[in-house]
């Protein structure tokens, strides 16, 4: 299993990293044309939103599974019965803050897939930039089992 995990993470990890690169070219081609060519490219802004939004998401899937989230230290120097319930407190809310994000990921992808609403100028439906939301979510609750099961 720890196989199958390491070669998501870095799946997502190398998605992560192109979503980046892709979003620091668009921006410095969106300057580029603005301030040297005197033009400004229409649809930069959109596709640089739906880049980062992407690669934040995916980012946030990486740091669930490094632990690398903002972490408080207030209980490490106490009881060690106190330290495990605060852990399973810690598990439970998490997951259940993972399912709300992922149920409401779902429920905001259907809503705009019934509506045809596009992101501005680009004939991209918005609900291909929302389903960062569960795909992202649907990871992290992945990762968050696995983290209870070890």
């Amino acid at each position: 299993m720890q196989k199958i995990d390491a070669l998501i993470i870095k799946i997502l990890e190398l998605l992560m990293f192109l979503f980046l690169v892709i979003t620091v070219f668009v921006t410095f081609l969106q300057v580029f044309y603005r301030y040297v060519l005197g033009q400004s490219l229409a649809w930069s802004q959109e596709f640089v939103l739906i880049t980062f939004v992407y690669a934040v998401l995916l980012g946030a899937v990486v740091c669930l599974y490094h632990k690398d989230h903002l972490q408080v230290d207030l209980l490490d120097n106490k009881p060690l019965w106190l330290q495990k319930m605060a852990t399973v407190l810690e598990f439970v809310i998490v997951g259940f803050f993972i399912v709300i994000f992922t149920y409401y990921g779902f429920q905001l992808v259907n809503n705009n897939l019934t509506s045809g609403q596009t992101v501005g100028i680009l004939p991209v439906q918005t609900a291909y930039v929302y389903f960062a939301i569960p795909i992202s979510g649907l990871f992290m609750l992945y990762f968050h089992i696995r983290q209870v099961i070890r």
